[in-house]
């Protein structure tokens, strides 16, 4: 053999110890900073190959690059252990300014990946798309109502709180149980999220006027408003289309809970339950999936059903929401 040939082989060899030499976290962190997905695919576990996709992998980070600039390097701060898993936490040098992520790792494999939360810079942008968004909801409600209900509006903000503080871990649970069939995990994240939502929200409209009813909704709208705001604050999370799923946002749930007040009243508020629980299932499994699957498709079709669902009901109650009167109006 030449000495040429030698050498290549010698080359070769080298790379490839280089390359298997490598561990889980570093082979996650040689991925983020080349935007090379297959460097990190044989070390992720089963649960983060079905959940962290390439498709997610990469629209994730074409969303910092965007906003940070290039990747031009990383490198450790800190190493957490506990329960048998290994959290390292690298800070990622950036053209246009560092951020923190973290790498989970147990058993050789990796099973998160995650954006830290404090590091990040705060965008103002992060806080006034959301903001804005719900607060045009409420505006186009408000300018034909003409009227202000300050009372349920707070209530619907309030309901929010137990929401956020029992919906999500429950929504958590089938990846905790080491659940690692896509479609379930969306459907369940979806399902949980309708029935913790729409029975509160008929419970307490149910026995409003219309007018009332519909302040709950709106007050629940803002309250996710204000969150999501407070979210994109901390992490630069929220961008120009965040107005828009806000908007609808609030749209969709002032029109559930003035339908749970009118059917109520007219004697199928429990059917409009179930319906709106349905309905609801679909909107955020499609937002669950999107997650996943990040494509303008999922994101269309999931405010589509919340766009309709408005517009399915307000046109109708509103009217009779203007007027206040409570004798039972037929549609």
């Amino acid at each position: 053999m030449s000495m040429k040939r030698l050498l290549v082989l010698f080359l070769f060899l080298l790379l490839l110890g280089y390359v298997s030499a490598l561990t889980p976290q570093e082979a996650m962190m040689e991925a983020w900073k080349t935007g090379n997905y297959s460097i990190v695919k044989p070390y992720l576990s089963p649960a983060m190959k079905a959940l962290f996709t390439e498709k997610l992998f990469m629209a994730t980070r074409n969303t910092l690059v965007e906003k940070y600039g290039s990747v031009e390097g990383y490198r450790l701060i800190r190493e957490e252990k506990k329960d048998g898993y290994e959290v390292y936490y690298y800070r990622v040098l950036a053209e246009k300014g560092n951020y923190t992520v973290s790498v989970t790792v147990k058993g050789g494999r990796v099973e998160g990946f995650h954006l830290s939360a404090l590091p990040l810079a705060p965008t103002v942008s992060g806080l006034l798309y959301p903001l804005a968004g719900a607060f045009l909801g409420f505006l186009v409600l408000w300018a034909y109502l003409r009227k202000f209900h300050g009372a349920e509006l707070i209530l619907g903000a309030v309901l929010l709180v137990p929401v956020l503080l029992f919906q999500s871990p429950l929504q958590m649970l089938p990846r905790f149980l080491g659940v690692m069939n896509l479609t379930f995990i969306v459907l369940w994240t979806g399902l949980i999220a309708a029935l913790f939502q729409e029975p509160l929200k008929y419970y307490f409209s149910r026995d409003k006027s219309l007018g009332k009813a519909l302040y709950i909704g709106i007050g629940f709208g803002i309250g996710e408003g204000i969150y999501v705001a407070l979210n994109g604050l901390l992490l630069g999370g929220a961008s120009p289309i965040a107005l828009i799923e806000r908007t609808l946002a609030l749209l969709f749930h002032a029109s559930t809970t003035v339908l749970f007040a009118y059917s109520y009243r007219n004697g199928w508020g429990k059917k409009a339950l179930l319906a709106m629980v349905l309905i609801h299932w679909l909107a955020d499994s499609i937002a669950a999936y999107w997650h996943v699957n990040p494509s303008t498709a999922v994101l269309t079709a999931g405010y589509a059903v919340m766009f309709l669902t408005a517009l399915a009901i307000l046109p109708k109650l509103l009217p009779l929401a203007k007027i206040e009167k409570e004798e039972v109006v037929r549609w």
